[in-house]
């Protein structure tokens, strides 16, 4: 059967946060997840497309504000342009 939603979204934050690791480390793994599920989309697969789609928003929007550098490292036009391409 194909997974729900919740199961979907669950999946998309298996990966734990980790807060030492480095701001550029954070934008990375967003980045790759968005790519990652722009292919899949492409290939069909659109649970995983979900999965890494809900992952990279989940990165930018729920976990790098509360990055230790997220304020000091990012302007305030480059913070607010993180939101428009999530």
């Amino acid at each position: 059967r194909p997974a729900t939603i919740t199961e979907l979204a669950d999946k998309s934050r298996e990966d734990p946060w980790d807060p030492n690791k480095s701001l550029k480390h954070w934008l990375r793994s967003a980045e790759l997840a968005r790519k990652a599920g722009k292919q899949y989309a492409e290939d069909g697969d659109y649970e995983r497309s979900f999965v890494q789609l809900a992952r990279a928003s989940t990165i930018i929007l729920d976990w790098m504000p509360l990055h230790r550098d997220h304020h000091t490292l990012l302007s305030a036009d480059q913070r607010r342009n993180l939101l428009l391409v999530s």
